[in-house]
């Protein structure tokens, strides 16, 4: 995602104005968060664009009761869930991941994408997930696993500590992983937006030295400290 493309505060009214004083930079900041937010969603997006997805769940599922469904692996979004008559009210994981292969398995994935955690709901978190694994496996032909997946941290024990170890190892998924069970290329999407945040920085730099205070306050702090 990159920030040239974002919305961001344009009223001057945003808290990153009133913290640091100028309208223009404010208003930058604003962008920077707006950017921050969506990343998840293009995450999402990138990862939706690159599996076989499902259209109908409801047919889906129907069709691998019967026997008719082709061997794959297929991806259902949390907005084909909420159109099917599967959905459960309250619990909305953002994937599901259907494996028809040797035997049947839907690994319920809830996708974060950086390792920042409001750990006050990892909890909660915890709960909704095997609640909604357990009802809706009840109701399905498969194996219903679930997992929390954070696409930007490999190192699955600092996952596990950021969630104030409410999460086990077994439940816990990263990037590579997830792409994994995908069949999808982990390293292409991080390079893709590897170009993003080049891009990023370009742009945000560019747009800094365009405020002139800030130009100025800039310019007499490099002369400042010239050694």
């Amino acid at each position: 995602m990159k920030i040239c493309n974002a919305k961001g505060r344009k009223d001057g009214s945003s808290g990153y104005t009133r913290v640091l004083g100028n309208d223009e930079l404010g208003k930058l900041i604003s962008k920077v968060q707006s950017t921050v937010i969506s990343n998840g969603t293009e995450l999402e997006r990138m990862i939706v664009e690159r599996t076989t997805t499902i259209i109908n769940l409801d047919e889906f599922i129907t069709n691998a009761t019967d026997g008719t469904q082709d061997d794959g692996v297929y991806l259902c979004q949390k907005k084909i869930l909420q159109k099917s008559s599967y959905a459960i009210k309250g619990i909305e994981p953002d994937l599901l991941i259907f494996m028809i292969e040797r035997k049947r398995v839907c690994k319920v994935i809830e996708l974060k994408d950086g390792d920042n955690f409001d750990t006050k709901k990892s909890q909660s978190e915890r709960e909704h997930l095997e609640k909604f694994a357990v009802q809706f496996g009840a109701k399905i032909p498969f194996v219903t696993e679930f997992y929390i997946c954070c696409f930007n941290q490999p190192d699955k024990e600092l996952i596990k500590e950021g969630f104030k170890n409410k999460f086990e190892i077994e439940h816990i998924m990263n990037g590579q992983e997830l792409c994994d069970v995908l069949k999808i290329d982990y390293n292409e999407i991080l390079e893709i937006r590897k170009q993003d945040m080049e891009d990023n920085l370009d742009y945000f730099l560019d747009e800094l030295l365009k405020i002139e205070d800030i130009r100025i306050k800039i310019t007499d702090k490099l002369n400042h400290n010239q050694y």
